[in-house]
């Protein structure tokens, strides 16, 4: 029920500042630890290793580049009418895109 909440728009959480998602880890860290009813003392890296939970940053890329490639291969008249994408450019570093040649 968590991960559709924190990934609702993730592909825009990518250019969001590190602190924003390592907000957004520790809220899955608390539910995750709850839900396995595990004690204060198991590190949140052993759980999310036994239960197979990537970290959020790695999640939301995997998501991005879904999305990303659903673009490039669309046929949305409004979607090809926007300017081509360079990641190279200086100007676009900042855009959410851009987190996933980082």
């Amino acid at each position: 029920m968590l991960r559709p909440l924190i990934s609702y728009a993730c592909p825009v959480w990518l250019a969001a500042a590190n602190k924003c998602i390592l907000s957004l880890e520790r809220v899955q860290n608390i539910t995750i630890s709850r839900i396995a009813r595990m004690p204060w003392f198991i590190k949140n890296e052993n759980i999310k290793r036994d239960l197979d939970l990537p970290i959020i940053r790695e999640f939301y890329k995997k998501i991005a580049k879904k999305f990303y490639r659903k673009i490039d291969a669309s046929t949305n008249m409004a979607l090809l009418s926007i300017p081509t994408y360079d990641p190279r450019s200086n100007r676009n570093r900042r855009r959410p895109r851009a987190a996933l040649h980082r």
